[in-house]
């Protein structure tokens, strides 16, 4: 039995090494490096022959993880992340292949063709040089010589780059791609040359015919005189040539999406959504085609049809990913932010990695005043994507809400390093500006953004330089308006405004942030009538816009209108029952027209029925503090907010602020202190934390709750947050109270330069002048502060009193 059992063992031994041996032979002919990074490389090509990016780019990297040294890899990378408009990604790309690869000419002017895109020096200086190698290496290289002819019309040397153009002709008469590119050139000296323009767009377009003319079936041929036709309004003949187009090549997915994009510019949207519907058909990926219709139909204002066919498409098919995202977006759109957060939630279950979610979240989060938690998903997102523009966008809009510029422009300035006509991050430069009340600079970038638009439609390689997605453009181009309008709102330029903001109607008929804006402009001027025209419209594009709706009570309260008020917001109220926002309106409504009892019923209503609705606990507060004159109730409100913990931080902020100047108002010092400081715990950057800086600082300098030194320090940090005039007071007082009378005097001066009509600071400057023994400035500083008037009855007597006094020593 033993030598049968060690026979038994012998053989299993045997038969299990025998398994080892074929197993690793099975190995080492699936997993040749060589023939599997060869594998990649082809089918990649073959991806990019058919115009699947998407999958030639997994193809690439795939061969560079095996092989990063591999030329033909690297350059087939950039080719198909240049097609997706990850143009970062393709540069590097293409740099490597020309590392890896000194005879590699097409990758050095792919790269020279992207840089000459740029209007800065230093690009168009690395475009030269690398248009100088190419030729060096091959004076007949024709794409060199379009190179180089590109670089010399960036320089505006008009007769240079024309006779690079005809050079390359000249070597190749047939080449379709040359001439293109020598009538965009003309197209674009047009705008540079208005003593002739008429000249230049002829010769433009005369090119643009001899094209078409010897080759009337190409399809990239009608389709670039298309795009110029209709750049120059000239729509009937750019249809023909698109229509033209397709016909000569009905699979032509490039031909579909110029369809397609044409019928929706002109809101021609059941045409748009044929081709689509075609171009979908051509797609492998049925999800992602039916996806784009869904689109169409949300960017047609069909947003709550567009909600139900995304929730159905991800029933159908739960895996596929970016469907959760863009479903959010359009719930956020609605104001639905619990529903946007469950479908990012379920997007980053099934993959943690997902930038669309993660980007989600972070927008949502910021929304929250999760501030730090919104930057933290937004790095991740750029951790897999540097130079991704909507991350740098969003982490922007994170420290810009969080009152926190400097940061706000450091993301932006990635975002236009990567991409100088991204018109994301040039708006963002203009929201930074208004935070900042620079209207003026706003305006001047704001009009920077609408002169690219030009060269963004008519120029696929700029618009793919900018990493702006086709279907985006005219929402984009609107928004640049209407960040113009805001900033001619508050330069007082009221009819700029108007314009702006009538243009931005024509661009997208269907948005409601024009007509609110404009009721905005007309409110400002008094015109109530046509204030609420727009902002009725307004709400009729948008009923779940609380931008909109907002605005529309603000005009019918102006107009004392209590009742039309009431209408319109039951109205919405059966049609969104769950929004708390259109009761608290409804509140404010009560409240104005005089009818305290139903505003309060009303108020406290919501905190039953959604408690976790925290505005509703301020606005309680409000009424019981200015309507009622209950400061104890008042608090009480504010005192069940904090309770709550809200993971809004801000909102825990601004209820211990809110505490804290009800308590000083009514004379409890250290109960207000206390609650300063507590804000402070939660918020150190906000206009809130400023005034708590500034309040503090005055407590602990008048009523002697701190000590001085503290008074300055938080004076100071109240003046880095917002240079108010007020903040400048209080600075000087401490110093007043330290005896630093030069130093109270400095600083009482820069808070009357800062406003001149304020009293008080006259006042406080003529008594810190008085005890630095500079008494002819100090009477003239008491005068100023009696002439003025605005003191109340005992500041106004001891201020003659003192002036007496001076003028008596």
């Amino acid at each position: 039995m033993e030598n049968a059992g060690a026979h038994c063992r012998f053989q299993l031994r045997h038969i299990t090494f025998l398994a080892i041996v074929i197993f690793c032979a099975l190995v080492a002919a699936c997993s040749n490096p060589e023939k599997e990074k060869l594998a990649h490389v082809t089918r990649g090509r073959e991806y990019l022959k058919e115009k699947r990016y998407a999958e030639a780019r997994i193809e690439f990297r795939s061969a560079l993880q095996i092989d990063k040294k591999l030329a033909a890899a690297q350059f087939g990378l950039g080719e198909a992340a240049l097609a997706l408009g990850h143009v970062q990604e393709a540069a590097e790309a293409y740099y490597e292949a020309m590392r890896l690869d000194a005879n590699n000419l097409e990758a050095r002017v792919r790269v020279g063709s992207l840089l000459a895109q740029y209007s800065n020096d230093e690009s168009i200086k690395e475009a030269e040089r690398l248009a100088n190698e190419v030729l060096k290496k091959n004076p007949d290289y024709v794409e060199g010589r379009v190179l180089m002819a590109n670089v010399h019309a960036a320089k505006k040397e008009w007769s240079e780059a024309e006779q690079e153009f005809e050079r390359a002709i000249e070597l190749d008469p047939q080449r379709l791609e040359t001439y293109l590119s020598f009538a965009r050139f003309y197209d674009e000296r047009a705008k540079f040359e208005p003593a002739q323009p008429e000249t230049f767009t002829s010769r433009a377009e005369n090119i643009y015919r001899q094209i078409v003319e010897k080759n009337p079936n190409s399809a990239d041929a009608r389709l670039a005189y298309g795009d110029f036709l209709s750049a120059h309004k000239r729509d009937p003949e750019a249809e023909q040539q698109l229509l033209q187009a397709l016909k000569s090549d009905p699979q032509n997915k490039l031909a579909l999406v110029a369809l397609r994009r044409f019928y929706e510019t002109k809101q021609r949207y059941d045409e748009a959504e044929k081709y689509l519907t075609r171009l979908v058909e051509l797609d492998p990926d049925k999800s992602a085609g039916r996806a784009q219709i869904i689109d169409l139909h949300a960017r047609t204002g069909r947003v709550h049809q567009a909600v139900t066919e995304y929730q159905q498409l991800l029933k159908d098919d739960p895996k596929y990913l970016r469907g959760y995202s863009r479903l959010a977006e359009l719930l956020l759109e609605l104001g639905d932010l619990s529903g946007a957060t469950k479908q990012v939630e379920a997007a980053l279950k099934l993959s943690p990695q997902d930038t669309d979610a993660l980007l989600m979240r972070g927008r949502l989060r910021t929304l929250n005043g999760q501030y730090r938690e919104a930057v933290s998903d937004l790095d991740q997102a750029l951790r897999m994507e540097p130079s991704l523009p909507a991350a740098l966008y969003y982490a922007a809009d994170a420290h810009l809400q969080n009152n926190d510029p400097t940061q706000a422009r450091l993301f932006i300035s990635r975002l236009l390093n990567f991409y100088p006509r991204n018109p994301m991050g040039l708006l963002m430069q203009v929201r930074i500006n208004l935070s900042e009340g620079k209207a003026k600079e706003a305006e001047k970038t704001a009009t920077q953004i609408i002169e690219n638009f030009a060269q963004l439609k008519s120029n696929n390689t700029a618009l793919q330089t900018a990493r702006i997605p086709a279907d985006t453009l005219p929402d984009w181009e609107s928004k640049s308006y209407i960040s113009r309008a805001v900033a001619r709102i508050q330069l007082r330029n009221f009819a700029g405004a108007q314009s702006d903001l009538e243009r931005a109607i024509q661009i997208d008929k269907h948005g409601a942030e024009p007509h609110i804006n404009l009721a905005t402009v007309h409110l400002l001027r008094g015109d109530l009538a046509n204030a609420q025209q727009e902002a009725e419209r307004a709400v009729d594009l948008s009923p779940s816009n609380l931008s909109a709706i907002t605005t529309l009570v603000n005009v019918y309260l102006r107009q004392r209108s209590y009742h039309a008020a009431h209408m319109k917001l039951n109205e919405l109220i059966a049609a969104q029952p769950t929004r708390s926002q259109l009761q608290e309106l409804n509140a404010r409504v009560f409240i104005a027209e005089g009818d305290t009892g139903a505003g309060e019923q009303t108020l406290r209503r919501i905190i039953e029925t959604d408690p976790n609705y925290l505005n509703a606990y301020f606005a309680l507060s409000d009424f019981y503090q200015t309507s009622q004159q209950q400061t104890e109730r008042a608090i009480s409100q504010l005192r069940d907010l904090i309770r709550l913990k809200p993971a809004n931080a801000q909102q825990t902020a601004q209820a211990h602020l809110f505490v804290a100047m009800l308590e000083e108002g009514r004379g409890n010092f250290d109960e207000a202190a206390r609650n300063y400081e507590q804000m402070l715990n939660y918020d150190k950057r906000s206009m809130g934390a400023a005034i708590a800086f500034n309040n503090l600082a005055w407590l602990y300098a008048d009523k002697g709750i701190g000590n001085l030194d503290k008074a300055t320090e938080y004076a100071r940090n109240a003046i880095s947050i917002a240079p108010e005039g007020a903040f400048y007071d209080t600075l000087g007082y401490a110093y007043h109270k330290k005896r630093q009378f030069e130093v109270a005097i400095e600083q009482f001066s820069k808070a009357v330069d800062r406003k001149p009509s304020a009293a008080i600071y006259h006042l406080h400057l003529a008594r810190a002048l008085r005890d630095n023994g500079e008494t002819q400035k100090a009477r003239q500083a008491y005068e100023r502060a009696l002439q003025l008037g605005g003191l109340n009855g005992a500041e106004s007597g001891q201020a003659r009193q003192e002036l007496i006094s001076l003028r008596k020593s």
